[in-house]
C-alpha cells in the first residue's frame, strides 16, 4: 500500500474533514464490510470473481444522490456558501468564477455517468445474524469482506471508496463552514500548491458530498460507496458490458476480484477478501448454506464450512 504524502494528507483533512479518521479507525480496528445482496448475485460474485458497479440512475440510491446534490447546492447558495467563497477567494482571488462554471458543466455527467456499489460497515456482533434492517431492504445473503482493498491508497485502478455522511441541510451547511474555516487557517499552504490543485480539490469535495450524503434516517446502514467514473479513466482493467437486470438493459463495469497490486488490486481475491457469508432469513437455510459452502470450496477458500453462517432472525421475507 502506498503511503499518503504529507501535502495530500493535509488537503484531505481540509476538504474532507473526518474521512481520514474514519479510515484509520477501520484499519486499526481491522473492521470489515458487508455486501447485502440476493443469493443469485452472491453466487455470481463468487463464481465469476467479480463485482458489478452499476449506473447510479438505475440503483435504489439514485434519489439519495439527488438528495445529496440538492443539499450541497442549497448550502452553496446561502450564507454558508458565502463564507466558503470568501475563504476561497482569499487564497486565490476570483477563484469562484473559475470553479462555479465547471460545477455546472459536470453536474449532469456526475448524475448519469457515475457507477456505484454499496457496502455496509460490519460489526462483529452481527457475524451470526446480520443486520435486520439490511435484510428487509437489500437481500437474503451478506458477503462479509475484509477491508484491505478499500483502504489501500492507490490511484492505479480508478475505483475509489468514500464513507457516507448522514446529514440534513443544516448538517451540510455546517460541514461546508468547517471546510471554509480550515481553508482560512491554511491560506499560505494552499497558495503554495497552486490554483489548479485548489480548484481540483474543491470540485472533488462537491462531487463526494453529492454522492456521499444521505438522509439521517438511513444512518443505521453505515454505508460506504465504491465508485467509478469512466470519463475520468480512459484506460481501466474494469470490463464494460451490457446486461439485463430486472428487464432493463444497461451498461455495467465489472471489477475483477484478484490480487494484482500492479493494477491497484490489493488482496481482492476471493480467498483473501471473503471473511464469511451470512445466509439471511430464508425458508431453506440448510440448503442455501450447503450451496454456498460448495461454492467456497470451488473458489479455494479454506474452512468453507466454518465461513458460512445462517441468520436466526425470525423474519418472514416477502414473496
Amino acid at each position: 500500500m502506498q503511503s499518503i504524502g504529507e501535502a495530500e494528507k493535509a488537503l484531505i483533512e481540509i476538504f474532507f474533514p473526518g474521512n481520514l479518521d474514519r479510515l484509520l479507525e477501520i484499519k486499526t480496528g481491522n473492521k470489515r464490510f458487508a455486501y447485502y445482496t440476493t443469493a443469485a448475485t452472491a453466487k455470481s460474485i463468487i463464481e465469476k470473481q467479480e463485482v458489478w458497479l452499476r449506473n447510479a440512475t438505475v440503483m435504489n440510491d439514485f434519489s439519495e444522490i439527488a438528495y445529496g446534490l440538492s443539499l450541497v447546492k442549497e448550502a452553496f447558495s446561502g450564507s454558508s456558501g458565502d463564507i466558503f467563497w470568501n475563504a476561497a477567494n482569499t487564497v486565490f482571488p476570483d477563484v469562484r468564477e473559475k470553479i462555479v462554471p465547471q460545477l455546472a458543466d459536470r453536474e449532469w455527467d456526475w448524475r448519469a455517468e457515475t457507477y456505484l456499489s454499496c457496502l455496509s460497515l460490519h460489526d462483529s456482533a452481527e457475524d451470526q445474524n446480520g443486520r435486520l434492517s439490511m435484510w428487509r431492504a437489500y437481500g437474503d445473503v451478506a458477503l462479509v469482506i475484509n477491508h484491505f482493498p478499500l483502504t489501500a491508497v492507490t490511484d492505479q485502478l480508478g475505483v475509489y471508496s468514500t464513507p457516507v455522511h448522514y446529514l440534513d441541510g443544516a448538517g451540510v451547511e455546517a460541514r461546508l463552514r468547517t471546510v471554509a474555516q480550515a481553508i482560512s487557517e491554511k491560506v499560505d499552504f494552499l497558495r503554495s500548491l497552486g490554483e489548479t490543485v485548489f480548484v481540483d480539490y474543491t470540485i472533488n469535495m462537491v462531487f463526494l458530498a453529492s454522492i456521499g450524503t444521505k438522509h439521517p434516517g438511513f444512518s443505521e446502514e453505515k454505508e460506504w460507496r465504491i465508485f467509478f467514473r469512466p470519463a475520468e479513466r480512459p484506460r481501466s482493467i474494469l470490463d464494460r458490458r451490457v446486461v439485463v437486470i430486472h428487464g432493463v438493459p444497461q451498461q455495467i463495469w465489472a471489477l475483477p476480484l484478484r490480487h494484482d497490486p500492479e493494477e491497484g488490486l490489493f488482496h481482492a481475491d476471493i480467498p483473501s477478501l471473503l471473511d464469511r457469508i451470512i445466509v439471511g432469513p430464508t425458508p431453506y437455510p440448510y440448503v442455501s448454506a450447503a450451496a454456498f459452502r460448495k461454492l467456497l470450496e470451488e473458489a479455494d477458500v479454506k474452512d468453507a464450512y466454518g465461513k458460512v453462517a445462517t441468520s436466526k432472525i425470525p423474519l418472514r421475507m416477502r414473496s
